[in-house]
């Protein structure tokens, strides 16, 4: 018979053995896993009016720039107030050139009507022309316009063209087509020709066009009827080089588009249509490339 003495050593050697085989038997625990950095975030949408413009300025690349101004309306133009989308909407082509396209005057339309939704006068106007009078279906052709008057020339100066008398417009049309006119405060830089006065131009333009792949005045580049000078001598907010040959509207048109404001003007230089006021001469707003007329197919 065993004594404890010796059971004792024999059952704590058999302990061993059997926590040794069952680490053994445990897989080595894996390290653990580094953290993965976490990514910036994405800053907030903020509608700067200089910053798309410094954007679009600096892209020198057609497509490129074209790009950069999809993708900043998709990230911005939802931040955008009515007052903003209507700037961006009326400066893109001096901006954007020949990048300018459908797709970002859709895009920036589109950001404007989210605005209207509660304004259905205004939304009507955004998608509509003003209707034309009901009295005749004339239509003007470009070869029936009136010539271009003749050059008054003094000496020591440029030749001018000098602006012909604006047509008056009844008082019933241009309450019910321009909104602005009559109004008592002068129209502001940029913002007078909203977009349903800006598709009175074009529809007045496409109707009357001639025989021409593009209207008179407007040369086909790129596939587009643009104005035969890239770069403007006129700018917003300043007065009118004296050595810029203008032309009237015709009645036709001012018809569309109503009176002009007190002390203002509509006129044409080459292939844009501009309100200048009367006494400084100064460009206040502008349609270009009389309204962005489709090339005839």
């Amino acid at each position: 018979m065993r004594t404890r003495s010796t059971f004792l050593p024999t059952a704590l050697i058999g302990l061993l053995l059997a926590a040794g085989a069952a680490q053994a038997q445990t897989p080595p625990a894996r390290p653990a896993a580094r953290p993965q950095a976490a990514r910036p975030a994405e800053p907030p949408p903020n509608c700067l009016i200089t910053e798309f413009r410094a954007l679009a300025l600096n892209t020198h690349d057609l497509k490129e720039r074209a790009a950069k101004a999809s993708e900043w309306l998709r990230r911005h133009g939802g931040s955008c107030t009515e007052d903003q989308l209507r700037i961006l909407y009326a400066n893109r082509s001096n901006w954007l050139g020949n990048a300018d396209s459908l797709q970002l005057s859709s895009q920036i339309e589109g950001a404007l009507e989210s605005r209207l939704k509660n304004k259905p006068e205004q939304l009507a106007q955004l998608f509509g022309a003003p209707p034309r009078p009901a009295a005749t279906n004339e239509t003007i052709r470009a070869g029936d316009l009136a010539p271009r008057p003749a050059p008054v020339v003094a000496p020591g100066t440029p030749a001018v063209v000098q602006a012909a008398p604006v047509v008056a417009v009844p008082v019933a049309v241009a309450a019910s087509s321009s909104p602005q006119a009559g109004a008592a405060k002068p129209p502001e830089p940029g913002k007078y020709f909203d977009p349903a006065l800006r598709k009175a131009v074009q529809d007045y333009f496409t109707a009357n066009r001639g025989s021409a792949a593009c209207p008179a005045d407007l040369v086909l580049r790129n596939g587009r009827c643009e104005s035969p000078t890239a770069t403007r001598a006129w700018k917003i907010g300043q007065p009118l080089p004296v050595n810029l040959s203008t032309k009237t509207l015709p009645p036709r048109l001012l018809e569309a588009l109503g009176a002009a404001p007190k002390g203002h003007s509509y006129v044409q230089v080459e292939g844009d249509l501009l309100l200048i006021a009367d006494d400084s001469k100064t460009v206040v707003d502008s349609v270009l490339d009389l309204g962005q007329v489709a090339p005839r197919s």
